[in-house]
């Protein structure tokens, strides 16, 4: 399947962005709002990771060891640009809101 190597590659594409994230907007809201919503991801993320290395334990080595060289790797690299992002917003925040806490 074509979709399969293409949604693989997007998901650990840093220049990808989730639809109507406009990078350049001049909305100190919507650098908040983006912020959440990477951290959601991030924190998604966590929580999937936690339960695949719980569950694997459980597995044989070789199951085992292809969870943690395949999934785990992905999950983290996902988890990476989740937060990547989640600090552009935060910085792109305090740039338009400068000296303002978030609401």
């Amino acid at each position: 399947m074509p979709g399969k190597k293409k949604a693989a590659q997007d998901q650990v594409d840093d220049s990808r962005l989730l639809p109507g994230e406009d990078p350049k907007t001049g909305h100190p809201d919507d650098a908040l709002h983006w912020a959440q919503v990477y951290r959601e991801l991030t924190e998604f993320k966590n929580r999937a990771m936690d339960r695949i290395v719980i569950d694997a334990v459980g597995l044989g080595d070789v199951a085992r060891q292809e969870i943690e060289s395949t999934d785990l790797v992905v999950l983290r690299a996902e988890r990476d640009r989740f937060q990547r992002r989640a600090e552009f917003w935060r910085d792109r925040y305090r740039t338009l809101a400068p000296g303002q806490k978030p609401k």
